[in-house]
């Protein structure tokens, strides 16, 4: 017989070790070229070493049954990181443009080098995975942004605590790894003379719902998955107003939008002309406002707007490049600047309040500065009489 608690022990002619792998009790006979092993001295020295490294592999998450016990097949192969992100995946209920998110963060982390020996962080088995290979497989891409590291690790730390939820794993070695600091780029958006002249030029070099198309998205801010997704049911000329309820994301057209929430957007003379002037490009031919005028479907991405007509007009202007969504920023600094209150934009936009407040903080403040230092540089003049901003009597 075995020592008591090796997990081996002489059953007649053969041994046999047992052992625990994922909640059950396993035990398998020894065995040579199909035959029993027999228990010699020798044998079972050498089946105590086997027992002993099973446990210790198991401990470790690197334990292949297969690879033991090849007549057990596939079976007991351990959970590496790569197939545990894939089920984490399967599990959920996403849009498209967010699967297609995950899904790049995915094939990051299955390709991503977590060692000096090259290994990849996707062939590690779920329990050898250590918060230094997590560190270490982002250390190999320097060059991502605060912001996509951030979106990579919350991937995987999900994936890790669904890990944890079906007790594959005890603890969850993502959970420490901390955020990336990264600095949200400020508005970049075009002044209205630049607006101006990217409305004249497409205006003259391509077909009239391409400039109804801009003047439309200068004039009201819409995101451009909400453009896309515009019905003329949605449309409201004599009330001077449209619903924005629908977007076209990644080319599958959604009944809501990226907050969620519908809202209602008063029309400015600019956008109800650009409006009435496209009706007799859309309206009876289809349900969208806008179509792609090469094809007369809906546009289905910003990409082929942005090659085909976006880009070659800043470049025939010679003006300093910013993406299409810049339009919606155009927008929000054009009410500013117009007195308008920031409670009245955001509502306009689909912001909260706080959201458009951080946002647009620049152009809220701007007209209030040279007044508000004028009055310090009251306060400090020895006469007590207001003096111009930097000329401190």
């Amino acid at each position: 017989m075995g020592r008591k608690g090796s997990g081996v022990e002489v059953r007649g002619n053969s041994i046999r070790i047992q052992f625990t792998f994922n909640g059950e009790v396993l035990r398998r006979t020894l065995s040579v070229e199909g035959k029993p092993l027999p228990p010699t001295a020798a044998n079972l020295k050498y089946a105590h070493r086997l027992a002993a490294e099973i446990r210790e592999r198991i401990r470790f998450g690197s334990f292949s049954l297969a690879e033991y016990f090849p007549a057990d097949g596939d079976v007991g192969q351990p959970m590496t990181v790569g197939t545990q992100l894939d089920d984490w995946l399967a599990a959920q209920r996403l849009e498209a443009s967010t699967s297609a998110g995950y899904s790049s963060a995915i094939r990051f982390w299955k390709a991503a080098v977590c060692d000096r020996r090259g290994a990849r962080l996707g062939d590690r088995p779920v329990r050898m995975l250590k918060h230094s290979d997590v560190l270490t497989a982002l250390a190999s891409r320097p060059t991502l942004s605060g912001k996509t590291v951030n979106n990579y690790v919350s991937v995987l730390r999900k994936a890790m605590e669904l890990a944890v939820a079906d007790k594959a794993i005890p603890t969850n070695p993502v959970s420490a790894v901390t955020r990336a600091k990264h600095q949200k780029p400020l508005p970049d958006p075009f002044s209205r003379e630049e607006a101006e002249s990217i409305v004249a030029d497409m205006t003259a070099h391509y077909p009239a719902p391409i400039a109804n198309y801009i003047e439309f998205k200068f004039f009201t801010g819409l995101r451009t998955s909400e453009s896309f997704g515009l019905h003329w049911r949605d449309v409201d000329l004599a009330g001077k107003h449209l619903l924005v309820h629908r977007a076209i994301v990644r080319g599958v057209e959604k009944n809501n939008t990226k907050t969620n929430t519908a809202r209602q957007v008063i029309l400015n003379s600019r956008a109800l002309a650009a409006l009435k002037r496209q009706r007799k490009h859309t309206q009876m031919r289809d349900a969208h406002v806008f179509l792609d005028p090469r094809y007369g479907e809906p546009w289905l991405e910003e990409r082929a707007f942005r090659r085909s007509y976006w880009e070659p007009t800043l470049r025939r202007l010679g003006m300093r490049y910013r993406p299409p969504y810049n339009t919606r920023h155009t927008y929000a600094t054009m009410m500013l600047m117009a007195g308008m209150t920031p409670a009245f934009c955001a509502k306009q936009l689909g912001h909260s309040v706080e959201m458009f407040l951080r946002t647009y903080a620049k152009w809220i403040d701007g007209g209030q500065n040279a007044l508000e230092m004028g009055r310090l540089e009251a306060a400090l003049s020895p006469d007590g009489q207001q003096t111009q901003p930097g000329k401190i009597k």
